[in-house]
């Protein structure tokens, strides 16, 4: 074997055990990783232990059920995906200049925007098709968490917990809707407030969502107590339900198309409006592809309506 021969061995061998170590950090679980990698949980045991040896320190805690990262643990995975983020950039940089506009794009969205983001990468893959994307849907604080832990390059959400380390590169305020089925009692309503809902059963997002910490302080603010019938993380779901029965869900934006058995009112309570954001971590330089894709997503968010009361 040459020396170049064997470099690239040894460069093939942390290649693997890197993401490896990554997928098992992203998991929480050997096996789970394993099962993603399409690999023996034997095989993948065995390149972290070899990771650990060569290191010299334990990288995760061995649990009961699954694994945590240990502090050097912490350490490496920051360092991995920095060589990710670094080499996704430089292979960017490299295919501008070949004027092939390749990279790959990551975006962690709410489910409100998810559709929109949709149509974003069909006009983007118009102009730029060998560009690739990868999208996540999510409450508003894991689509903070995503791009502050840089798995995704941006992040689009509602009113976000405050983080000095998510850079936020667009915004616009908007306002609450109380949804509901197109006969409920209220539907004929031109607006509401959040007591005018209180008398019927309330779907309300989890705490991960935006908009329920806004409901959460504008009800501790008008001494009402709220009982939901169902909580969860998804919108669409409460939305199915609300138009079964009489119950309620809150969303910004208005009506979408081809709902027409659904009504969205805007709520009028000051403390139910919120903010609409576009951002990403403070101080990275994102690859190129990303950059141009961020400009599409701000651009559409800075003409869009506002939907008001």
């Amino acid at each position: 074997m040459t020396q170049s021969q064997g470099h690239g061995t040894l460069h093939q061998s942390r290649s693997r055990s890197f993401a490896y170590f990554e997928a098992v950090a992203q998991h929480g679980s050997m096996r789970k990783a394993a099962g993603t990698l399409n690999v023996a949980s034997s095989a993948l045991n065995r390149q972290i232990l070899d990771l650990e040896a060569n290191l010299g320190v334990h990288l995760f805690e061995r649990l009961p059920r699954g694994v945590r990262l240990t502090s050097a643990g912490e350490m490496l995975l920051g360092h991995v995906r920095r060589m990710a983020r670094d080499f996704e950039m430089t292979r960017s940089q490299i295919e501008d200049l070949r004027g092939l506009r390749r990279g790959h794009v990551r975006v962690a969205v709410i489910e409100a925007k998810a559709e929109l983001i949709g149509r974003l990468i069909v006009a983007s893959q118009r102009n730029h098709p060998r560009v690739s994307f990868e999208y996540s849907v999510t409450g508003s604080r894991e689509v903070v968490s995503a791009v502050l832990s840089e798995e995704a390059d941006i992040g689009y959400a509602f009113n976000p917990p405050t983080d000095r380390g998510f850079q936020v590169i667009a915004e616009r305020g908007e306002t609450l809707h109380a949804i509901m089925a197109s006969d409920h009692p209220l539907a004929g309503k031109s607006s509401l407030r959040l007591t005018d809902c209180s008398g019927y059963p309330l779907l309300l997002g989890d705490e991960s969502l935006g908009g329920r910490r806004l409901i959460d302080a504008a009800a501790e603010q008008a001494s009402l107590p709220l009982d939901p019938i169902v909580t969860g993380n998804s919108i669409e779901v409460m939305k199915r339900i609300a138009a079964e029965c009489q119950a309620i869900c809150f969303q910004i934006g208005v009506q979408p198309e081809g709902e027409l058995q659904l009504k969205a009112i805007p709520l009028t309570d000051r403390g139910l409006r919120g903010r609409l954001v576009i951002g990403v971590k403070k101080n990275r330089q994102l690859p190129s592809a990303a950059a141009v894709f961020l400009e599409s997503m701000k651009a559409d968010l800075l003409s869009s309506p506002t939907h008001d009361t």
